[in-house]
């Protein structure tokens, strides 16, 4: 969402600097040959393609690649362009570095971009060298300088600004994951004393029934204190089993539960059938534990968060499914068990896997580690500009 946001701020950005650039050419007038208002042209369409990128939700490197590109070719061969009898040598496309600055910001590195800063400045100067070279115009320090130096300005603000944009939403999934967590606690801390005071109404209400009814009786128990007292242990045993942590869901309310945590996403979701596997289907109420169907769930939950908030494109795809199979470490007298799998993918910006840092919350404690703690496994395959796909299942396997 943050880089998509920049491609609209870039894009607008360069049309200021292309407004910019018309105020210079009319103060100076056009002392340069027309074929180098070729860049103004790519710019444009450069400002028009990350508009329509950036309103679509979608990122993508090939888009934003060509800013730097359009920045250096306008500074590098304006002294090819410049014309004599013109009356300054300072470029109409100075403040292209700024907008140059689009693809370091968003493919690179902080370290990359500082580079870029001194290099715009650096090829604007050699810009000016070689115009005054080429056509003999005279050029003062205190007329350049300040050009070069409001270059390198807002160049450093520009990155500081996208900087910390960049640390704090790259923090958010820490952030975002303990929000959650705090909130899941809250809400199972807030579920549990609601059981547990219904709980005691039910054995109030049983037990003293039967209590006041014995008091009331005159010799032998009556079968009336019997009856009650019987309904008494089975309304304790029955609710024991209901709020007990240790209890038992099926499959099909894994599946419902996905469905009511994955809600607040429903406008991307795409729902899929995953016809990947010929195995028989499993019985929508096989069991799975209800920590395990706790922790799938919010695996899947953090996993389509992920995507809507990285992935750069407007479209999830989630499938559920379920196998009968052998476990594939079993031998071939073993009987077969059931498993669910849910696949999160999406077709966006992706990452290189080598450089997932697992100590990220939101991967290692929300999706990875508390699945195997709950007996389940997380698959996760992405590559940049290819996409990340997401498979959870129950259970898992070494």
């Amino acid at each position: 969402m943050l880089l998509c946001t920049l491609e609209v701020f870039f894009a607008c950005f360069g049309v200021a600097i292309i407004f910019q650039s018309a105020a210079a050419m009319a103060m100076q007038g056009i002392n340069f040959a027309s074929w180098h208002l070729l860049f103004a042209v790519l710019m444009v369409g450069s400002n028009m393609l990350l508009i329509y990128k950036g309103i679509r939700r979608e990122f993508n490197p090939v888009v934003v690649t060509p800013a730097i590109i359009i920045a250096y070719a306008a500074y590098l061969t304006y002294p090819f362009a410049a014309q004599v009898g013109g009356i300054s040598v300072i470029p109409w496309c100075t403040y292209f570095g700024l907008y140059g600055l689009l693809t370091p910001l968003t493919l690179g590195t902080v370290s990359q971009a500082v580079g870029h800063i001194i290099g715009f400045p650096l090829a604007l100067l050699i810009s000016i060298f070689g115009a005054s070279a080429k056509t003999g115009i005279k050029f003062y320090f205190d007329e350049v300088i300040p050009h070069v130096l409001l270059l390198l300005i807002f160049s450093i603000m520009l990155t500081f600004l996208f900087s910390v944009a960049r640390y704090y939403a790259d923090n958010s999934d820490v952030l975002y994951t303990e929000t959650l967590s705090a909130q899941l606690q809250f809400n199972r801390s807030k579920d549990k004393s609601v059981s547990l005071q219904e709980f005691d109404k039910l054995v109030h209400d049983n037990v003293m029934a039967a209590l006041l009814d014995a008091s009331r009786v005159e010799g032998p128990i009556a079968d009336r204190t019997r009856a009650l007292a019987r309904r008494a242990i089975t309304v304790i045993e029955d609710e024991t089993n209901r709020v007990s942590p240790e209890g038992i869901s099926t499959f099909q309310s894994l599946t419902e539960q996905i469905a009511v945590g994955v809600a607040p996403w429903n406008s991307r979701l795409r729902f899929v059938e995953d016809g990947g596997s010929n195995l028989p289907k499993a019985d929508p109420d096989s069991e799975i534990p209800h920590a395990a169907a706790r922790a799938f769930t919010h695996a899947v939950t953090e996993a389509v968060s992920n995507s809507a908030r990285h992935s750069g494109t407007r479209t999830t795809q989630i499938s559920v499914r379920t196998e009968m199979r052998r476990a594939a470490n079993s031998s071939r007298s073993d009987e077969a068990r059931p498993y669910i799998f849910c696949t999160v993918s999406d077709r966006g910006a992706g990452f290189d896997m080598k450089n997932l840092d697992l100590r990220r919350m939101g991967v290692r404690v929300s999706m990875i580690r508390s699945m195997e703690e709950a007996g389940g496994k997380v698959t996760i395959k992405s590559a940049p500009d290819r996409g990340t796909v997401v498979v959870v299942q129950w259970p898992g396997e070494k």
